[in-house]
């Protein structure tokens, strides 16, 4: 699970090679830099959810072809495209965010695996267009689905090269040995334990939380359907954390591990306050999954599921600071000087966003099939 960063078997090794940090201060204290990095961090990601998760569900709901598959898809399909949109553009200023306070850690991460991080834009791209070629075809006889299947494993594609770096940008230890084996950044960051669980730990929350989304919007739309259909998606996905979960935290680096599973710091609180909510979320979901179940009974698991995700969120950022704090990384000791000019426009810029994806989502949500009136 790691050692103690500096020594191997006893031996003395000479300290990573981490950046000096940037020389201009903070334009604002490190405490809000983090409070509006997980702000934002939580509006990206919900995005995602919706944007990714939806189109596997609506890739694998069009495969199975059945009529109420069929109209499924064609009610969520054009939320798709608007979800993705926001997703590129709410994850600007969360990346923006880590790289003030982590700037160091992070840039040295993406130029170690340059040419997997500069595929991004590209898978990037490729997955966006095949999506808007499968939503365009929902709407007719011969729905595109290898499109739709492309498209969504190339957005899942993504979600692996930011985790690639996100995780090389945790172990400066394994900084030198990536460089002198990958000297042009050809290597992803295989070499470390986590990259793989946290991998499908992120494939399964997507999944599971655009689930939740759909019973939700089939609860509001009263489409008992979807309101099945995206618990049961919910119930599979939440199921498997299980296995990526554990598999995650016991290959966490030893300092991190034990941080996690020491019932008494903050870290493991939010851990175990995370669990809880999500193991009762998927117990009430499971009832409210069975057909004639009344739609309200979405509203608990729903809940629950949401308090999950906000306290991963949360912890993951506490891990990151556990991780780095190894390495006597304390972003809380960044110097700054406060900007208000730019937090003020900051702060507008991020409120136009977000009643834009409130009124894009609205519209993407009205009915659209033949015979139905708009609300």
């Amino acid at each position: 699970m790691g050692g103690i960063p500096g020594t191997t078997s006893g031996v003395t090794m000479p300290p990573p090679p981490i950046p000096s940090p940037d020389p201009l201060l903070l334009p604002m204290p490190p405490a809000v830099l983090k409070a509006l990095l997980l702000a934002t961090f939580t509006l990206h990601l919900m995005a995602v959810n919706l944007g990714v998760g939806g189109s596997l569900i609506a890739v694998v709901h069009a495969l199975r072809g059945r009529p109420e598959d069929r109209d499924l898809v064609r009610r969520l399909a054009p939320m798709l495209p608007g979800a993705v949109t926001f997703a590129i553009t709410l994850g600007v200023a969360p990346l923006l965010f880590v790289q003030l306070i982590y700037g160091p850690f992070f840039y040295t991460a993406s130029v170690l695996t340059a040419i997997p991080w500069a595929a991004l834009l590209a898978l990037l791209m490729a997955g966006y267009v095949l999506l808007y070629r499968f939503v365009g075809s929902v709407a007719s006889e011969t729905v595109r689905t290898v499109t739709g299947i492309l498209s969504a494993l190339l957005l899942l594609a993504v979600g692996l090269m930011l985790v690639n770096v996100t995780t090389l940008s945790l172990r400066p230890d394994l900084w030198a040995a990536h460089a002198a084996a990958s000297p042009h950044g050809l290597r992803m960051n295989t070499a470390d334990p986590t990259l793989w669980p946290r991998y499908l730990h992120m494939v399964a929350g997507i999944a599971a939380v655009a689930g939740l989304l759909l019973a939700g919007w089939g609860a509001w739309r009263e489409h008992a359907y979807a309101r099945r259909a995206g618990l049961i998606w919910f119930i599979a996905a939440t199921a498997s954390q299980g296995l990526w979960g554990t598999w995650l935290l016991v290959k966490q680096p030893a300092p991190v591990f034990d941080l996690l599973m020491n019932a008494s710091t903050a870290p493991s609180l939010t851990m175990w306050g995370s669990i809880a909510c999500g193991g009762l979320a998927l117990f009430m979901a499971i009832p409210a999954s069975q057909e004639g179940s009344p739609a309200r009974a979405v509203w608990g698991p729903f809940a629950l599921g949401m308090a999950s995700v906000l306290g991963m969120i949360l912890l993951r950022d506490q891990a990151r600071d556990a991780s780095l704090a190894a390495f006597g990384f304390q972003p809380g000791a960044l110097p700054h000087k406060t900007d208000w000019l730019s937090l003020g426009v900051f702060g507008l810029t991020l409120a136009a966003l977000v009643v834009m994806l409130v009124v894009v989502l609205r519209w993407a949500t009205q009915p659209r099939m033949a015979g139905e009136e708009r609300p």
